[in-house]
Parts: C-alpha cells; sequence; structure tokens
C-alpha cells in the first residue's frame, strides 16, 4: 500500500481497528498525524524499535537558527539527549549532515557519534510541512547489521508524510487560534473563549471583566514611519499587554488592526480599572521608537454589572473605548452604577 493509499484508508478506518496488527506499522504510524507531529514520532520510534531491535534508542532533532535542538528522545540512553543542541552547519555529527544533505547518514567514525556508548546509528531526514529538515536518529551499542534496517527506511519514509499532514494541521489549528503579528488570541477564538468564560461565570460568584482597546493615532505611525515600524508598535503594545495580566487566568487578543482585548477572569471593575490605568500608564511611558509617544483609548465593561452575555459584554466595552476616544484619549472610560458613561478620574 502506497502512502496515497495509506492517507486515504486512514480516513475511513476507525480508531478501534488501528491498533489490530493486521493494519500494519505503516497504517498505524500514519493514524497518529490524526493526534499531532510527535504523535507520529512516538508512532515511528516505536514501529522503529520493533523491526530493528538492535536499535535501543531515538532521538529526533529539529532546526533553531543556525542550530538544531533535541526535542524527542526515549530509549536506553535518551536521557542523554535531552536539551543537547548541535551546530547545524558545522557539526561533522550524522545528524548535522542529515539534516544538511536531506539524506539517510549512517554514523562511519567518531565524530559522527554524540556520545561515546553509541558505536551504531542512522540519521534519518524528516520534512515538516515548511520544508524545513529535521532528523530522527536510531543508535545502537552494537555495530550489528541487519536487513530490517532498510524496512526501518521504508517507516520513515512513510512516517515524513504523515509527519507533514501533522504539521500543517497544527499550523492550521495555530493560524486559526493565534494573531500571527502578536501572539495573541485571533478575534474569533478569543470570543469562544469569552462565552465559555461567561458560561463557566454564571455557576461561580465571581465576575469576569473585559479590556477594549484602541491605540491612538495609530495612522500617523504606519503614514511617517511605514507598516515595518507600524508592526514593531504593535508587537510592543502586545508585549506590555501581557505584562499587564495574569499569566495563568487572564487572555489577551488582538482584536483586528491596531485595537486589543483582554479578558480579566475574576475581576471586579474597581480591579479592573485600576488596572486599565496602569497599563495605559505603561503605554504612555513606553519608548517605543525615537520620536514616537503612544497612547491608548480603553474601555472597561464588567459581566454581570454591564451585560448579560458575551456579545453584549463586547459592545460595552468597545462603547466605553469610544467614549474614552470622544473624552480625549489616553484615557479609561467605563458606565457607573447610575449607568453613565464616565471617565477615570486620574487620567482625565
Amino acid at each position: 500500500m502506497n502512502v496515497a493509499s495509506l492517507l486515504s484508508f486512514i480516513g475511513d478506518v476507525p480508531r478501534t481497528d488501528l491498533s489490530r496488527e493486521g493494519n500494519g506499522a505503516s497504517v498505524r504510524i500514519v493514524a497518529a498525524a490524526r493526534d499531532s507531529s510527535l504523535a507520529v514520532v512516538a508512532a515511528l520510534v516505536h514501529e522503529g524499535f520493533a523491526s530493528c531491535p538492535a536499535f535501543d534508542t531515538a532521538v529526533v532533532f529539529v532546526p533553531d537558527g543556525d542550530e538544531l535542538t533535541c526535542v524527542y528522545s526515549t530509549g536506553t540512553r535518551g536521557a542523554y539527549f535531552v536539551g543537547v543542541r548541535l551546530c547545524r552547519l558545522e557539526s561533522r555529527t550524522s545528524v548535522a549532515r542529515c539534516a544538511r544533505i536531506g539524506y539517510r547518514v549512517p554514523t562511519e567514525d567518531r565524530d559522527s557519534r554524540l556520545i561515546p556508548g553509541d558505536r551504531r546509528g542512522i540519521a534519518f531526514p524528516l520534512c515538516d510541512a515548511f520544508g524545513r529538515l529535521h532528523a530522527i536518529v536510531y543508535w545502537s551499542t552494537t555495530l550489528e547489521r541487519t536487513s530490517n534496517e532498510e524496512a526501518l527506511a521504508e517507516l520513515v519514509e512513510i512516517a515524513t508524510v504523515a509527519y507533514v499532514l501533522a504539521c500543517e494541521r497544527e499550523s492550521d489549528r495555530a493560524s486559526a487560534t493565534f494573531d500571527a503579528l502578536t501572539g495573541l488570541y485571533a478575534p474569533r477564538a478569543f470570543r469562544s473563549l469569552l462565552s465559555e468564560m461567561i458560561h463557566k461565570r454564571a455557576h461561580l460568584a465571581s465576575p469576569v471583566s473585559l479590556w477594549f482597546i484602541d491605540s491612538d493615532h495609530f495612522k500617523i505611525v504606519n503614514d511617517q514611519f511605514g507598516h515595518a515600524v507600524g508592526d514593531s508598535v504593535l508587537q510592543q503594545i502586545a508585549t506590555t499587554l501581557k505584562s499587564a495580566l495574569k499569566i495563568d487566568c487572564d487572555i489577551a487578543a488582538r482584536n483586528g488592526g491596531d485595537e486589543f482585548c483582554a479578558l480579566l477572569w475574576q475581576t471586579h471593575k474597581s480591579q479592573a480599572l485600576i488596572r486599565a490605568a496602569k497599563f495605559c500608564a505603561a503605554i504612555r511611558a513606553s519608548d517605543f521608537l525615537t520620536g514616537i509617544a503612544m497612547t491608548v483609548s480603553l474601555g472597561v465593561a464588567t459581566f454581570p454589572d454591564d451585560a448579560q452575555g458575551a456579545n453584549e459584554l463586547l459592545e460595552a466595552a468597545d462603547t466605553a473605548m469610544y467614549h474614552a476616544k470622544r473624552s480625549g484619549r489616553d484615557r479609561v472610560a467605563f458606565r457607573s452604577a447610575t449607568r453613565q458613561l464616565e471617565v477615570l478620574s486620574e487620567l482625565s
């Protein structure tokens, strides 16, 4: 069965059938692409050990700039490789050579080995969805060669297709979840999380506050300095925003353009306002680039005080943000207990 047939076959095989011996190692490796790229690697290692018992350790290296970093190691001596980094361009090891040329590389001399106890090893290339060459290496303490090494090579070839497929899926999920420029949550993913938080809040006695943030006069930055500088400014605002949040429970998102949102879990409006004022002050004090001074306008809304649902909470925070804009910018605005839009006095 070729790789294309395997990929088609996997879509029709129930998960409960994938562990049956009759389906074969190849099918189990490709099936792991349903879960993750790491699952593909784990399946490949397991099946590789089964087909070539002489190999007792397996290691995976991925490119990281000019280096190769060990991201997976298992087997008898797997612990030796944890955290190991190699120079991808200069190292004479079989790992680095494999990652450079994209072909199978056996150990040929002492310089090819990573630890003294290794006697024989084979490095195989793995290509991810972006065309980057990774390397998986099987190691042995014996010089024994087996006829099954070609079968192992075939498993790696099939695993490469599954690995690319898993990497593509992970990349697609990440693109849908996170904003590429800032690393913050993307709008749709953030709204889903907000709805989930609001649903949880219905069963708890704790509030949820929301910041709606818009940078002031950002168009001038793009017009005067160019979009590359504008992107840098947005990234720094995102970094400052993340620093203002509690990493264990708060969530930040880029709403689009130069707008941002932040969800503050278990935070009353009074606390959200105090923290918002500190965030605005941090932006005002930031040295973005020579000659560039940035401020933001921020609206605060709290569930259930200002809204009864996720969409209504977003609208309430957005409305407050526009009130901050109209009030002179570089402000924090909110709706008071009397339902009137007001500006936090410390910033007015």
